[in-house]
């Protein structure tokens, strides 16, 4: 492997990295603010990648699909998971258990 293709290469996880970063702090602030507008509490403070997959529509071309998960309480007893799925860096859809 040439000195210039490593170069890319690194180049290429780098951005991809700091992608993944921007998705997930949208996601953070995304299930944040949907807990304030719902009136739950927001637990743990943090959103877990479950998956990551590419997706094509026509419009907009390819991209990455992202699905995070995030945990909240109606009533600071029970827990439940919600879900936020981001294609690209735009959150695609929220989705709340019950």
């Amino acid at each position: 492997m040439t000195s210039i293709s490593l170069l890319l290469l690194i180049v290429i996880l780098v951005l991809l990295w700091q992608a993944s970063q921007r998705s997930r702090d949208t996601a953070i602030e995304t299930a944040r603010q949907t807990c304030n507008q719902q009136g739950v509490q927001f637990l743990d403070g943090t959103a877990v990648l479950q998956s990551i997959k590419p997706f094509f529509t026509g419009a907009g071309g390819p991209g990455l699909q992202r699905t995070y998960t995030f945990d909240y309480s109606e009533d600071g007893i029970g827990r439940r998971t919600g879900c936020i799925i981001i294609r690209n860096t735009r959150v695609s859809s929220v989705l709340l258990d019950g």
